[in-house]
């Protein structure tokens, strides 16, 4: 789902440019698809699992996958604030907690808590943050059918209080994972063929759509209700049509070149953008060019930095153990 992938990282990329479509921010949405697609992707390497230190297999493929291009990012980004970027999320001096959290990645999603956005190497890592939370929970709870339903359950009457009021829609419906386990959890069962799994996200879908229809035609809408539906509504049928039929042949090479991009890309380009306006830019540059460039710094950051840290230690760990068969 590499296209699919660098579209979604592209959406993130404009809201960031403050366009929105029709009123509505694109990069909320997409978001929601990324915490589907990701549960989606890490519950088929659960299932490749090994019979023993599973956990620490799953820990250690996730760490080589994430972090090499975060540090990266982080890497240029604290260049360019040394040479004078100016942003609301540089705009505050440093403290140690600042740069834990922007190393440690997990606290960032809790600025609303800590005032941490105000010193943000990678400001959308915050939602990096939510997606990390999320893999630390997966060898505990997936296998574990009560578990799973009792996450799901919980999240999802966060999520409902957060859409009634109740709990501040923004924070609970869309950045905390309490609010959006649910899901990641949906994602988990997109590949699952039992009736029961299908029924459950038909009924996840219908329940969006209606939400959706709701807000547009009667409903208040408040950030980011509206653009949390819709990821959810055009999310769904999307992966679900996509995991169906997967593109072969030359558009899977395609598929497979996009994917390179799409991790760079959603880091990179604030980055970008910093350095478009050091370099003389309006404070805001043209898509194209924080796109194209983001896009060059990623493809360059993948088979420089990733490419070789995978093969050093990613492949080797999910390859020296057997995996066990898909329950």
């Amino acid at each position: 789902m590499g296209l699919l992938r660098l579209f979604l990282a592209s959406l993130v990329l404009i809201s960031h440019l403050g366009i929105s479509i029709g009123g509505i921010n694109p990069g909320v949405s997409a978001v929601i698809v990324f915490y589907m697609l990701a549960g989606h992707v890490v519950c088929r390497l659960w299932q490749r699992r090994p019979e023993r230190g599973a956990a620490l297999w799953f820990y250690q493929d996730r760490f080589w996958r994430i972090l090499p291009l975060y540090g990266v990012t982080v890497v240029l980004a604290v260049f360019l604030w040394r040479y004078g970027a100016q942003s609301y999320y540089l705009s505050d001096e440093p403290g140690l907690n600042d740069w834990l959290a922007n190393l440690l990645i997990i606290p960032l999603n809790y600025y609303m808590y800590s005032g941490q956005e105000t010193f943000t190497l990678v400001p959308p890592a915050w939602s990096l943050a939510v997606e990390l939370q999320f893999y630390l929970l997966v060898p505990l709870i997936l296998g574990r059918t009560g578990l799973v339903v009792l996450a799901t359950l919980l999240s999802l009457s966060v999520f409902i209080c957060a859409q009634l009021g109740w709990l501040n829609t923004d924070v609970f419906g869309y950045r905390l994972l309490a609010g959006v386990g649910f899901v990641f959890l949906a994602g988990t069962l997109l590949g699952d063929s039992r009736r029961w799994a299908k029924a459950l996200l038909a009924l996840l879908w219908l329940a969006s759509l209606f939400y959706v229809i709701w807000l547009f035609g009667w409903g208040v809408r408040v950030p980011f209700n509206t653009e949390v539906a819709l990821g959810l509504t055009m999310g769904l049928p999307l992966l679900m049509l996509l995991q169906r039929y997967p593109f072969r042949g030359p558009w899977q090479i395609l598929q497979r070149k996009a994917g390179d991009l799409s991790y760079g890309l959603f880091l990179l380009h604030f980055p970008v953008i910093w350095l478009l306006q050091l370099a003389g830019w309006s404070e805001h540059p043209s898509i194209w060019a924080v796109w194209l460039l983001s896009a060059a710094l990623a493809w360059l950051a993948h088979y420089c930095v990733e490419r070789p840290v995978w093969q050093r230690f990613r492949t080797r760990a999910l390859l020296e153990r057997p995996a066990i068969a898909t329950p």
